[in-house]
């Protein structure tokens, strides 16, 4: 009897517990809501897809008066989603993505792609690179789903189609001829005045030896070494091809992948040897 008693008062604890959270919770989102101006409420109400976007926009971004707050951001986005707005789709998945929920992001990318949606393209071609959520790879059906990016501009479809053209193992995979083409469609988009970002002049090196111009591989590669590792290199021909060697064995043992991976692949076209490498989620 004493330990059904004692039972009985833990359930009656954690009951008033949970009523007490379930308050609090209710307080907060009611809270959250009040700052929301009531016209964009009321449009919300009367079916706008587009207005519950920018209250999630607000939340996510912490706009507007509104203290910033993913989990309202998430469930706003979720509501103009659902009412239709592509937008909605896109950001709602991306938000699915970073939780790792990775088959709801991905039906919401499948929604935003049906729409129009060029990043969702891109976005759903990683699930085919990376093997994510159990999809098998496949370089053809992400490529498909990269040239529609394209079509869209997105230019960091550009940049991942040239990369991997170039580098994937499988050479039914690579076409440096197209990669080239692709790539220099990608220089277009950012004309004279934007520079492009150096990791996609990594890119243009990997490109450059997979048509086996390992001179300009080696030229453009350097820049991108010299700006990523925060060094420089001596002009003459042998000194250069020491401090390659060099530099590669002493990244090698530090904590730092991105100089390390820009250095190989510089060592490599070095060797006139283009690069090889399997995407890693």
């Amino acid at each position: 009897m004493a330990r059904m008693m004692w039972l009985i008062m833990m359930m009656c604890t954690a009951v008033t517990q949970a009523s007490q959270e379930t308050a609090e919770a209710g307080a907060a989102h009611n809270e959250t809501t009040a700052e929301i101006p009531q016209a964009l409420l009321e449009q919300v109400a009367a079916g706008h897809a587009e207005s519950a976007f920018f209250i999630g926009s607000a939340f996510a971004d912490g706009t507007m008066g509104i203290e910033r707050n993913l989990q309202e951001a998430k469930q706003w986005f979720l509501k103009s989603a659902e009412l239709g707005y592509v937008h909605g789709m896109f950001e709602i998945g991306k938000l699915f993505y970073q939780e790792q929920a990775y088959p709801d992001a991905k039906q919401w990318f499948s929604k935003a792609a049906e729409a129009g949606h060029g990043e969702a393209f891109y976005r759903l071609s990683i699930y085919h690179i990376y093997q994510i959520d159990g999809q098998a790879f496949d370089c053809d059906k992400a490529y498909e789903l990269l040239r529609e990016a394209q079509l869209r501009g997105v230019r960091a479809a550009y940049n991942d189609h040239a990369w991997m053209l170039s580098t994937l193992p499988d050479k039914t995979c690579r076409n440096g001829q197209k990669a080239w083409k692709i790539y220099a469609d990608l220089q277009s988009l950012y004309g004279n005045m934007e520079p492009i970002p150096w990791a996609y002049l990594d890119t243009k090196a990997a490109v450059l030896a997979e048509i086996a111009d390992f001179n300009e591989a080696i030229e453009v590669q350097s820049w991108v070494v010299e700006d990523f590792c925060g060094i420089e290199f001596d002009a003459d021909e042998n000194k250069f091809k020491q401090a390659v060697d060099a530099y590669t064995e002493a990244f090698s043992q530090a904590d730092d992948d991105l100089c390390f991976g820009a250095i190989k692949r510089l060592q490599t076209y070095v060797n006139r040897q283009p690069w090889r490498e399997m995407p890693e989620f």
